[in-house]
């Protein structure tokens, strides 16, 4: 390139970046929700882009080129791959029905490609452009075959980075068509290529994306040598897309194991990343440095909004049903998502559809139906509007059931459980199935205490199927409790509560606790055992005091009354009652208030 072609290319270049800078500060600062801000950051988008269509024009083309410019000012072959490659990714990240041209763009640029080399990374930096536009289009066929390609040119030609690069796209492809084994294959030879190059770095990376598969999969005999691995790497504070993600995975896998202290102490090893994390991140704000005109960043992980995003909401995991805690760090972790949307990023509405969904289960756990129902329209909201829909319908579905089946509508909540146990997700299904169960235990008609034995039944094998499965203690659990419910025989009655109470004071489970205690209480209230039936009462009404759940204090109380009756002390019972009707008023006020 001549000097001054070198000139002219830096200038329309930096004029280029200016433009889509100004854009993106116009969005960040004020959300386009007037048609003249939309026009605003539209303007400097169309204004970049025709300054790097200029710059086309100055590249390597037929012989009429020189008409009308200098050959000093003729640009060269990978100049104009660059080119294209950034007219592709500003069309991708800033314009929604431009996928034909942002497509021709990037096979202009690949054909442009000057071979050699020296201009690998330009040709795989259009090659990772290519690949995540299939795959924005679901054509994971056409980004199957990119991806093996790029990959193997990658390891024949010993670029590491971009071993680890395609690799790690390749396993996500793999995990979005639901192949967790090819995926978890994919990620094995990466660790393996780590390993013999000495890629610390690429090691850590390989293995977090491993242990992700193996905690969705609840796979603990994978998950335990995973977290040993990655406890003996050094966490380098330099890369804290990794690190923030490993804790939050252990702390998902603590959780789902019952170990709430260590989840608790893995969330704030997370925040702790994450807050210094953010002083980089404001720092690379302050200066203007980011820019995805080109150069490979290095490090594959969340960007600091999904990350926040995680952090918080993997933090009102570990609050369990604590409402006010756990809806503190879901609505943070909601603020981290709109940032994130508000900085141009396009990939959060399904992180920003389970926050919904946490959200509705929070809500309905506090009785706070009005909360529950906005979290659920907002879901459905979004839901409907979005590609994964199919994905996501079944989730909703569930939530809206839980919202009929607490507000009184119990029909239409059974219908609604029974559209989703006919779906395919394994999760939903069990959830489904068990509070179908515990609306068919007072439901309004006879034919619901007939049909709840083969719903048990049916939880049964679905457990026996899956011994290791997801969310197995809660599972086993909610079982437990069902059973003890639905039987008739008071000594098989009280083992399966007793089962069950075990399991939710390993696990911290203070809902279930409290309901459990209360339904031990009204099985030995008849056999006479009134101590036991008023200590197990009590324990139940300071665990519903302490989570400000009026109807399970109403129910502890109640049953406290009876044994107070039983003993002949007429006049505590009367307060007691007095109590308990004040607390069935409060929990109706709440139902009222959707």
């Amino acid at each position: 390139m001549a000097a001054t072609g070198e000139v002219t290319y830096r200038v329309f270049w930096s004029l280029a970046e200016s433009h889509v800078r100004q854009a993106q500060s116009i969005y960040r600062n004020t959300l386009p929700s007037s048609a003249a801000n939309g026009k605003e950051w539209k303007k400097h988008i169309i204004s970049g882009l025709s300054c790097l269509y200029g710059l086309l024009r100055l590249c390597t083309t037929p012989r009429d080129q020189t008409k009308y410019f200098s050959t000093d000012l003729v640009l060269g072959a990978d100049t104009e791959s660059k080119t294209r490659l950034r007219i592709a990714q500003i069309l991708g990240d800033w314009t929604d029905d431009r996928e034909e041209e942002e497509e021709r763009q990037l096979t202009r640029a690949l054909m442009s490609v000057p071979s050699g080399d020296i201009y690998t990374d330009t040709r795989y930096m259009v090659v990772a452009a290519q690949c995540r536009l299939f795959m924005r289009r679901e054509e994971l066929v056409w980004a199957e075959q990119k991806l093996k390609s790029a990959l193997n040119d990658a390891q024949q030609r010993g670029q590491h980075r971009w071993v680890q690069h395609f690799g790690l796209d390749l396993g996500r492809l793999y995990l979005d068509k639901g192949d967790e084994q090819s995926a978890s294959n994919v990620l094995q030879t990466l660790v393996g290529y780590a390993q013999r190059v000495g890629d610390k770095l690429g090691l850590a990376v390989a293995l977090v994306q491993q242990l992700g598969i193996a905690v969705h999969a609840r796979n603990w005999s994978v998950v335990d040598p995973l977290l040993t691995s990655l406890d003996s790497l050094a966490g380098d504070p330099g890369v804290p897309q990794i690190w923030t993600r490993f804790w939050v995975l252990k702390a998902g896998a603590m959780h789902s194991r019952g170990r709430v202290a260590e989840a608790q102490e893995a969330c704030n090893s997370a925040r702790q990343v994450l807050m210094g994390w953010q002083g980089v991140f404001a720092r690379q704000l302050a200066a203007n440095c980011s820019s995805s005109s080109g150069l490979f960043g290095g490090i594959r992980g969340w960007s600091y909004y999904e990350a926040h995003a995680w952090v918080m909401l993997m933090s009102s995991y570990v609050q369990g049903q604590t409402f006010e805690p756990a809806l503190r760090f879901l609505n943070l972790a909601l603020e981290g998502v709109t940032r994130g949307e508000v900085d141009g990023s396009r990939e959060l509405q399904p992180l920003k559809l389970h926050i919904f969904l946490r959200m509705a289960d929070v809500s309905i756990a506090a009785q706070s139906m009005a909360d529950a129902k906005h979290a659920i329209d907002q879901a459905l909201a979004l839901g409907a509007g979005g590609s994964f829909w199919r994905k996501s319908r079944d989730a909703i579905a569930l939530r809206w059931a839980m919202y009929l089946h607490r507000t009184g509508h119990s029909l239409e909540a059974m219908d609604t459980y029974r559209c989703v146990i006919r779906g395919t997700h394994e999760d939903l299904r069990f959830a489904a199935q068990i509070n179908l169960a515990l609306l068919q235990l007072v439901g309004p008609t006879p034919e619901c205490r007939q049909t709840l034995r083969s719903t048990v039944v049916g939880l049964i094998q679905a457990l026996e199927t899956s011994p290791n499965g997801p969310h197995e203690f809660v599972r086993r659990s909610l079982l437990e409790l069902v059973q003890g419910i639905e039987t008739e025989e008071p000594v098989k009655a009280k083992t399966h509560l007793l089962a069950c109470l075990k399991i939710c004071s390993d696990t911290a489970d203070s809902v279930l606790q409290g309901w459990t205690l209360c339904l031990l209480g009204t099985l030995v209230l008849p056999a006479g055992q009134y101590e036991q039936a008023m200590r197990m009462c009590a324990a139940g009404q300071n665990i519903a005091q302490s989570a400000n759940d009026p109807l399970q204090k109403a129910a502890a109380i109640g049953i406290l009354s009876h044994v107070e009756h039983a003993v002949g002390d007429p006049e505590r019972r009367a307060k007691l009652l007095e109590i308990d009707q004040q607390c069935l008023e409060q929990f109706n006020a709440r139902i009222q208030e959707y």
